[in-house]
């Protein structure tokens, strides 16, 4: 069975001696292993169209209970330019393996799909603080796979707008300074784990009223707005990239090679 679908190419990897296998996720058939023939060759055929980071239309021969094979394609839209700075490299590359993990065989991706090309365009850019660009896109990527949190307000007394308060991460919810202070659990570590009263570790994230205000434009904001907001300076930035990691590993239950190579290359 021959299929033609456009694609994101999210993941490379060699195996044997000759060939390459491909994760491409795709609007209408999800994420797809695909077998690059001759793929670790530099001379390939498709070495133009199988790079991390391209957006293409592929030609993929399919036989029921084996992997899609590689027939053709064209390239669309290349990031591959983003590879020229280190750390932007790093954090596309993370991006890519949570987008690879939020997509299944034969799930509908578009909405996914749409969020990456649109944050590695923006990376490619350089006109926004990748802490920011990561932040929005982690919590956003949560949202899209059931993890919404509720924002509208603290989750005990109700107030909308506190001036401090936590994203308790566990219950995807709002706690203000104030509920939280009355409960005895105030903190001054970035991220808290303590005991609730069933004697389960709970995750406490410390947020400005800016920090929250980003959170839920991050959430809540149209498709094509989502990296439209700034935070006033870098610790801002980073705090927000912070809870935006806390919340999205945690929902995730795990972690991320790609992240802790993007962390070690931070700037």
């Amino acid at each position: 069975m021959l299929i033609t679908t456009d694609g994101l190419i999210t993941r490379s990897y060699p195996v044997g001696d000759h060939d390459r296998v491909v994760h491409l996720v795709t609007p209408e058939h999800g994420r797809l292993s695909v077998m690059v023939k001759g793929g670790q060759s530099k001379t390939n055929r498709h070495a133009a169209i199988t790079q991390p980071f391209t957006y293409g239309n592929y030609e993929l021969y399919h036989k029921s209970g084996e992997m899609y094979w590689l027939r053709g394609g064209s390239v669309l839209h290349s990031f591959y330019l983003l590879t020229g700075d280190l750390t932007s490299m790093a954090l596309a590359t993370y991006l890519c393996d949570v987008t690879s993990e939020l997509t299944g065989e034969g799930e509908n991706a578009e909405e996914i799909l749409r969020l990456m090309l649109n944050t590695l365009h923006t990376i490619s850019t350089g006109q926004k603080p990748l802490p920011l660009i990561k932040g929005a896109f982690e919590l956003r990527a949560a949202a899209m796979a059931g993890y919404m949190p509720d924002l509208e307000g603290c989750a005990v007394c109700g107030t909308t707008y506190p001036d401090h308060a936590y994203l308790d991460v566990m219950n995807g919810s709002v706690i203000c300074a104030d509920c939280q202070t009355s409960f005895n659990r105030q903190r001054s570590a970035v991220d808290i784990m303590e005991a609730n009263e069933l004697g389960e570790r709970r995750i406490i994230c410390p947020m400005t009223a800016s920090t929250l205000a980003a959170v839920r434009y991050a959430v809540l904001s149209p498709h094509k707005k989502i990296f439209s907001f700034a935070l006033k300076d870098k610790e801002e930035e980073l705090n927000f990239a912070r809870v935006a990691e806390a919340y999205l590993l945690h929902h995730l239950e795990r972690g991320f090679d790609t992240l802790d190579f993007y962390h070690s290359v931070e700037v």
